[in-house]
């Protein structure tokens, strides 16, 4: 909505290019979010303490890294993603532009994955749900301030989403590292 009110389709077509190159990228690594969430629960359940500890520090830990891996590939992903879509070269040009821009926020993007797979594995759907709501109100919000305010068009749609990203994986990891060093056992709610 943001960068159609920019009045240009080279720029829509290259956001919604770059989004569909998210899809897929990202997609690619759901098993951080489910595959946690089924080995919290089990050890939630178990009441240890211990190893639901362990199972959030090494998906953290595989989140990380994957995104910091996402960031090094990012010129072959454009390549791929350019390959892929195969549009006009303005549209690719503002793919690429999403895309490089997007791709910072990989890091925080898993492990908001993994934070996320930790509190459902707590049964904690509602911490789920706000940490869904900060991640996409601070996107919606940091995206038309920077996007339309500021000027800086589909970049500032980017770097919005960027900052989204960080703001709710710094919202969660404050959460989930309150219930670390508590090593509190919340009901499930």
């Amino acid at each position: 909505a943001v960068v159609g009110q920019l009045g240009d389709a080279v720029l829509l077509g290259g956001l919604a290019a770059g989004a569909i190159v998210f899809d897929v990228v990202f997609a690619s690594f759901n098993f951080l979010r489910s595959g946690t969430t089924g080995l919290v629960s089990q050890a939630f359940g178990r009441e240890d303490t211990r190893e639901e500890q362990a199972i959030f520090w090494r998906a953290f830990l595989v989140a990380l890294v994957s995104g910091m891996a996402l960031l090094v590939a990012a010129p072959l992903i454009v390549a791929g993603g350019i390959w892929f879509i195969a549009a006009e070269p303005r549209v690719s040009e503002s793919l690429a532009t999403y895309v490089y821009i997007r791709l910072i926020s990989a890091p925080f993007a898993l492990v908001n994955y993994a934070i996320l797979g930790y509190v459902l594995g707590r049964g904690e759907a509602g911490i789920g749900l706000a940490l869904q709501l900060i991640l996409n109100l601070s996107n919606i919000g940091l995206s038309i301030y920077l996007g339309l305010w500021l000027g800086w068009g589909l970049e500032g749609v980017a770097w919005g989403t960027v900052c989204g990203e960080l703001i709710a994986m710094l919202a969660g990891m404050t959460i989930v590292l309150s219930r670390l060093r508590a090593g509190q056992r919340i009901g499930m709610a």
